[in-house]
């Protein structure tokens, strides 16, 4: 702090450390980020508050600060509109929050007992990630640091589902409605289905589905864009609603295949899975780590739209997403319009860590029943169009 201007940063030069001199030096002069530090901000006094920009790494807001004593508080305005706040206090010396070479030694094993390759174990990427992360565990101060670390070089790995975060504990919804989908009546023949993620329950699902029979409409679009998957409680009720005879939609082999075959399952192979035919989250896991794995069987509902069903994507349209997309695109009960699909599909599970992080790791692959494998390569729409028109694109087609 000097004269009327605030200037504040985590560790100095944390994030050219994390990830190089030379990663940090190519993303300053392409990207927003100006600073060695994963934080920065400066601010000017005006009146009793400091006001300024906050760079947390690729995101650039406006903040309000004010000093009490030794504790300085920062009110931050993102640019979507959410507000959200900082509280720091003086402190004597700055050390590491934990141990987090002990963290790091828990990832290790975690990842190595799960991981549904174990031939990725014995990779170099493996063993590099693991040198990377034992050397940064001497300097990381906190626990963002850490994410950041792990970030940085774990994106680089050739599949998907690889995550670190903080353990939030789950709490149940008071009136069991997650508000997870929505439908919206166009016009008596057609309505959007929008689903922001597949986090609600197959009641939930069923329900909507009751609305959109009950009406007769002909023609049901599904608007997948942005959402990013979730579980199979409610994805499955929506398959069985469209399809009109029995589909085999992918199967996903685990960590026992293929230490066993090394090499991908094929239609010959499936009498060694167990058949899933829809359930909960639980049950799926328990099915998918019985054996080799499982692979999903979708039977149609007594109940079968009979009329056009058109699905919005984008490069956010991923995981649980992906798998109803191929099916009922291959299967010819849909026409898929907009972009290519994340390519973000593999079954995993959440690991807690010192109760204190929550580690994702893909439990098994997933292809599909035709023989392909959507991670890292997505579902390529039937039309494409971009995200921001497709909708436009299809009330004109309908029209």
């Amino acid at each position: 702090m000097e004269k009327n201007t605030l200037v504040g940063y985590s560790r100095p030069k944390a994030l050219k450390e994390i990830i190089g001199g030379l990663n940090f030096s190519l993303i300053k002069s392409t990207t927003s980020i100006k600073h060695p530090e994963i934080i920065h901000f400066k601010g000017l006094l005006n009146n009793s508050y400091y006001e300024g920009e906050f760079q947390n790494l690729f995101d650039q807001s406006n903040f309000k600060a004010k000093i009490t004593k030794d504790s300085l508080i920062i009110h931050i305005q993102n640019k979507n509109g959410a507000k959200s706040f900082i509280k720091a206090k003086k402190v004597e010396k700055i050390k590491p929050l934990r141990n987090y070479k002990e963290t790091f030694k828990s990832i290790f094993k975690l990842t190595e007992d799960n991981i549904y390759n174990p031939l990725f174990i014995e990779s170099k990427d493996w063993k590099k990630f693991k040198k990377q992360m034992n050397k940064l565990s001497k300097s990381i101060n906190d626990d963002y640091e850490l994410q950041i670390a792990f970030y940085a070089f774990a994106r680089k790995f050739p599949f998907s589902h690889y995550y670190l975060g903080k353990h939030k504990e789950t709490t149940n919804n008071a009136n069991g409605f997650s508000g997870f989908a929505n439908l919206k009546h166009v016009n008596t023949k057609t309505c959007i289905l929008k689903i922001d993620g597949f986090y609600g329950s197959k009641k939930e699902m069923d329900s909507l589905i009751k609305i959109i029979n009950n009406k007769n409409y002909k023609n049901l679009i599904i608007d997948l864009r942005d959402n990013q998957g979730g579980d199979l409680e409610a994805a499955f009720p929506l398959a069985e609603f469209i399809i009109d005879h029995p589909i085999i939609a992918g199967v996903f082999p685990n960590k026992n295949w293929y230490e066993d075959f090394k090499k991908l399952p094929t239609k010959d192979d499936y009498s060694k899975f167990t058949e899933f035919t829809g359930g909960t989250l639980d049950q799926w896991y328990k099915k998918a780590s019985e054996n080799y794995g499982a692979y999903y069987k979708v039977n149609p509902s007594k109940i079968h739209f009979n009329g056009q069903v058109y699905i919005l994507t984008n490069t956010n349209t991923a995981s649980t997403c992906e798998p109803l997309v191929f099916g009922l695109k291959h299967h010819k009960f849909a026409t898929v319009i907009g972009e290519n699909t994340a390519g973000a599909m593999l079954s995993a599970k959440q690991f807690v860590i010192e109760n204190i992080f929550e580690l994702t790791i893909p439990l098994n692959d997933y292809i599909t029943y035709s023989g392909e494998r959507i991670d890292n390569k997505g579902v390529k729409p039937n039309i494409e169009v971009k995200s921001t028109e497709a909708l436009k694109y299809v009330l004109d087609l309908i029209e």
